[in-house]
This record gives structure tokens, C-alpha cells and sequence, in this order.
């Protein structure tokens, strides 16, 4: 019998998209530290792990390269934990939390969408700095992921799918479906 190759995890340095980087400069800007710090170490077996957000829960928001099975482009996973209150992060739980904001508390979740197209414009990518325009949006909701969690997660998942599907919708493809519940 075959024995499986361990994994080694190479831990990266943080990667900070901040203030209104436009979606060109933060594909560039993410692609270019995932080539410079995966230069020296990679081949089979060889992951990434590079913290990207600071959590309200205590915890850090980490991104992983390569993403997973057949997929060796610039592709990464956002590591979503279940302690996050989002499952393990899919479109469809990230759906759920949203439309569970909406029945919970309708007034603030149109103030939850107004940070929402914020961050898919990127005229701030800065969810901490964001939130400060909108200072009780973080305990306006019970119900599912903190807002600075949420808003965290769909942050890195927009830029995984601008550098996903560049020459298609990226990040549209998600913001649709939330802006839509």
C-alpha cells in the first residue's frame, strides 16, 4: 500500500487589503504576494495558510492556496470555522444568514446591504473602518454570524472570485444572489 505524502502548511505573512483599492489592484496585489512568498516553497503536499482579517469572535480569518482538488491557479478557500456562525461558509449558508438578517431585523438589514455594496465597489475594503460609519450595525443582529465576521468572509470570497472568474463576473456572482434575498 501507497503511502500518503504528508502535508506541510507554510505559514505566510498577512495579507491586508485595506482603504478603496480598486478590484484590479487588489487581484494584483494578492496574486503578486501569493508569488512572492510561495516562490521558494512549493510542490505536492505544500499548502499556504495566510492570515488576512483579525475577528471581532477572537479568532483570525486565514485564506489557503492551493484551494483544493484540480485547482492550482491563484485559487485559494477562505478557511471559514463553524464557530464563525456561517457553517463552513458555502454561498448557500452565507444566503441563509443573510435572509435570517432580513426576517430578524428589516430596518438594519438595508443598512447591511448599503456596507455590503461598499465592500463589492470597493470603495472601502476596510470592514473595521466600514463599520465605523455604521456603529450599531455589529449588534443590530442576533441571530448567525457577527456582522464584521460576515462581512470579513464575503470580503476575501469576493476577491477569490474576481481572481477566479476574471474575465467574467467575479465577485457580481455572489453580491447578486445576497443582494437579492
Amino acid at each position: 500500500m501507497a503511502k500518503k505524502k504528508e502535508t506541510i502548511i507554510v505559514d505566510e505573512g498577512h495579507i491586508e487589503i485595506k482603504g478603496s483599492l480598486s478590484r484590479h489592484e487588489i487581484v494584483r496585489k494578492v496574486i503578486n504576494t501569493f508569488i512572492d512568498a510561495e516562490s521558494q516553497s512549493r510542490g505536492k503536499g505544500v499548502k499556504f495558510r495566510y492570515p488576512v482579517e483579525n475577528l471581532s469572535v477572537g479568532k483570525q480569518l486565514f485564506i489557503f492556496r492551493p484551494a483544493g482538488l484540480r485547482k492550482w491557479n491563484f485559487d485559494f478557500k477562505v478557511d471559514v470555522l463553524e464557530e464563525f456562525g456561517l457553517g463552513k461558509g458555502t454561498h448557500d449558508e452565507i444566503k441563509l444568514d443573510f435572509q435570517n438578517k432580513k426576517q430578524e431585523n428589516p430596518q438594519k438589514f438595508g443598512v447591511l446591504l448599503q456596507a455590503l455594496t461598499a465592500i463589492y465597489n470597493c470603495s472601502e475594503n476596510d470592514v473595521d473602518q466600514l463599520l465605523k460609519n455604521y456603529p450599531d450595525l455589529q449588534i443590530s443582529f442576533q441571530t448567525g454570524a457577527k456582522v464584521d465576521v460576515l462581512l470579513k468572509v464575503i470580503k476575501w470570497m469576493f476577491i477569490m472570485e474576481d481572481i477566479v472568474y476574471w474575465n467574467y463576473q467575479g465577485r457580481a456572482m455572489l453580491y447578486t444572489v445576497l443582494k437579492d434575498v
